[in-house]
């Protein structure tokens, strides 16, 4: 059974709005960066943003999140904590919320991710759930099955 998890929001005004990129590559770094100094997107035909990170050439297109959702950019606890994913007995992790975000920048390699497919059609699921799980009123013209 996984450790629970307590979230932190920081009291004051809510978390700002941070722009989040989702690259076809690992970086060995976790949190803020200068991404406009080394991702310089351009627009391209059908909407697409084109650029080229170390020397690759990337394709994007920003996905917004479904109605209703967003998105929370997390911190890992403080020093001497249970790392978060630690299935340690009784130990609880905490994150603290950074910041939001309404849209995820998709990028692929030598081409934008198909609309389709991949990070896109994840993000189709959180609508349909929605629906299988709504309440089912009496007047509802849906009848159930024998």
């Amino acid at each position: 059974m996984a450790a629970p998890v307590r979230v932190r929001v920081p009291p004051g005004a809510p978390p700002e709005p941070l722009p989040v990129q989702l690259l076809p590559c690992r970086i060995q770094h976790d949190g803020p960066a200068p991404v406009a100094a080394f991702l310089r997107a351009r627009p391209g035909p059908d909407g697409d943003l084109w650029a080229s990170f170390r020397g690759r050439r990337l394709g994007g297109r920003e996905l917004p999140l479904p109605p209703g959702y967003t998105g929370s950019v997390l911190r890992g606890g403080e020093p001497g904590e249970t790392p978060l994913g630690d299935t340690q007995a009784g130990s609880v992790t905490s994150v603290t919320v950074t910041g939001t975000f309404g849209a995820i920048m998709d990028w692929g390699g030598d081409a934008a991710p198909p609309p389709g497919r991949g990070l896109a059609r994840a993000l189709q699921w959180g609508p349909l759930a929605q629906s299988l799980h709504a309440p089912v009123t009496e007047d509802s013209e849906e009848e159930a099955e024998p």
